[in-house]
């Protein structure tokens, strides 16, 4: 048996015979005589069972052969090259496949055609005569509209697996080769493409009777979250900041898909947050280190103030420090992950009972605990001031801080409330400053 060797172009090498009813293509290395013994004996067994079970083999058939671990077996599929879908001889299911929900008898032919598109990426460099250059016609076509959608001309919020400004790199390179004949090298990456493509397509039911047309469109029930008492004690005890988080992330992995340009604004911003919580603390705990020895002296001269009333801020500081700097180290370098490791680390953190809260807790935790320490802080030095000038005018100072607060809050956010207390308007404008999940989904 005379067996082709070719070198993949990412290097890897693989070896191609053809028989009489198909295409044979392994990457064990047939030039080792115990090898290929091997592979000629999984060969006679896969041509029995065909004679045996009277199974017609389309004539543009592929047979990809891997050895196991153990020398009596190997496992293998087919390629049909003119249906473009990968097969088995014996029975198989959705479920041995790992396919996910299925809707239809069709959609199944969108996974079995990304996998087609996966075996010519693996070996483009023998079959590459065989595929019509049409392929790239259809690619461009395809990648055109996907770079209209994603730059919003004709829709707010794509399904699409490319960003516009990545439609747009792809879109001259495949220029570059239309009209030429296909090679190896060319053929590998417009597979790549076609396999990101059919996959997408697959997860977002495309075809089928229900598609998905929105990436927020939620395809599937989702399960009612327990233990609500933690998000209702969470929430108010870190500013409404979980509330955010939450809302976020259900978005960012809606449907449990991941659109890489959304991961990787959500996590710059998210690594923005906690630098910026870090060096505010930082700065925040010189001046109280400097605002401190004031007071211990003043205390030292007065002999009534305490000083123990700065702990809890220091605490809460020193917190809001120490979260902040686990996080950004833990999270060092993934705004530029890709879409499958964001997939495994949403999957990972997403808990069955609580959904993303303790995610959004733990990334609320050092903007929230920084807040509540300028809080402690302040109640601090109301309490010294009240030894020194009185408690009257401690009362006036801190009525004037709210009011200043207040003000602040209201002058920074848009005039979109119409509560009738002032608590509630405070409450309106500090969620509004933090991001209302309510407009969250938003576009311009």
């Amino acid at each position: 048996m005379k067996w082709n060797s070719y070198p993949h172009p990412e290097g890897q090498l693989y070896f191609q015979t053809r028989l009489p009813n198909y295409v044979v293509v392994t990457e064990a290395n047939v030039h080792r005589q115990e090898t290929e013994n091997r592979v000629t004996g999984c060969l006679k067994f896969i041509d029995d069972t065909i004679l045996q079970q009277q199974i017609i083999v389309p004539p543009s058939s592929e047979l990809f052969i891997e050895l196991d671990e153990s020398p009596f077996s190997c496992a293998y599929y087919f390629v049909d090259h003119d249906a473009r879908r990968i097969f088995w001889l014996e029975q198989t299911s959705t479920e041995l496949l790992d396919m996910g929900t299925i809707v239809s008898d069709s959609h199944p032919d969108t996974a079995l055609e990304r996998l087609y598109w996966v075996h010519v990426e693996f070996f483009p460099m023998h079959m590459h005569a065989q595929v019509s250059p049409q392929v790239i016609d259809d690619l461009i076509g395809v990648m055109s509209h996907g770079a209209a959608v994603e730059d919003r001309l004709t829709s707010r919020s794509s399904t699409f697996p490319y960003t516009a400004e990545r439609c747009s790199q792809l879109l001259q390179l495949l220029s570059l080769q239309r009209g030429r004949t296909l090679d190896g090298h060319t053929l590998c990456f417009v597979a790549r493409l076609w396999g990101a493509i059919e996959n997408q397509r697959f997860m977002t039911y495309y075809g089928q009777e229900h598609a998905q047309l929105d990436r927020l469109q939620i395809m599937t029930p989702e399960e009612d979250m327990d233990h609500q008492w933690v998000k209702t004690i969470a929430n108010p005890a870190l500013w409404g900041i979980p509330d955010r988080y939450v809302f976020e992330l259900h978005d960012l992995f809606a449907n449990e898909q991941v659109f890489v340009d959304q991961w990787q604004i959500f996590m710059t911003a998210c690594i923005s947050e906690w630098h910026t919580a870090v060096v505010w603390v930082r700065t925040f705990q010189m001046t109280a280190v400097n605002f401190n020895l004031c007071a211990n002296i003043l205390s030292c001269l007065l002999s009534r103030a305490s000083l123990s009333s700065a702990l809890p801020s220091i605490l809460l500081a020193s917190g809001s420090l120490a979260t902040g700097s686990i996080l950004l180290l833990r999270h060092h370098g993934l705004e530029d992950a890709t879409a499958s490791f964001a997939a495994r680390y949403l999957r990972a953190a997403k808990s069955r009972s609580i959904g993303m809260l303790l995610t959004a807790i733990v990334f609320s935790l050092p903007k929230g605990l920084y807040l509540w320490s300028i809080v402690f802080m302040v109640a601090h030095f109301l309490l010294l001031t009240s030894h020194v000038v009185g408690g009257l005018a401690m009362f006036g100072g801190a009525c004037f801080l709210i009011l200043l607060v207040w003000a602040a809050l209201y002058v920074t956010s848009p005039d979109e409330y119409d509560q009738s207390s002032i608590l509630s308007k405070i409450l309106s404008r500090w969620h509004s400053l933090q991001g209302d999940p309510q407009g969250a989904g938003s576009f311009v």
